[in-house]
């Protein structure tokens, strides 16, 4: 395997780290966003809740069915997040999935690593500023 093709594979290996990151990110964002929209939703029925309280002269089916379309609108909404974020989690699998390919390819063909050390020590200064210290 020749030296480009080496660096080749760590630039891929790089960048789809990256890509994971990346995509785990997204799915975080997408999860506080349906947290936010659950949240408004409550925010929503509440206020909603307490105008119908008020309002005797409206039929208890139509004030259910003002909730009702308030909750529809959430899970409609909140569906649409978490189709995402599915779609995200897929493409981070099939990532991890090329990366352990990638790895066992290594593995099964000499990867041309550096080979362990032999335990000697190489020195680059000179003999006399190891052996006294810095030179005065």
């Amino acid at each position: 395997m020749s030296l480009m093709d080496k660096m080749k594979k760590v630039s891929r290996s790089l960048v789809d780290t990256g890509a994971k990151t990346m995509l785990k990110t997204d799915v975080a964002f997408l999860e506080r966003e349906i947290k936010q929209r659950k949240q408004r939703f409550g925010v929503e029925v509440y206020d909603c809740m307490e105008l119908l309280e008020v309002d005797n002269d409206m039929p208890m089916e139509e004030k259910e069915q003002k909730i009702r379309l308030a909750f529809d609108r959430a899970r409609k909404d909140i569906a649409v997040v978490q189709a995402k974020i599915e779609c995200k989690k897929e493409e981070i699998s099939v990532l991890e999935a090329q990366q352990k390919a990638s790895k066992a390819e290594n593995e099964r063909f000499g990867s041309g690593d550096i080979p362990p050390s032999s335990g000697n020590v190489l020195v680059s200064g000179h003999p006399s500023e190891m052996e006294y210290g810095l030179k005065d």
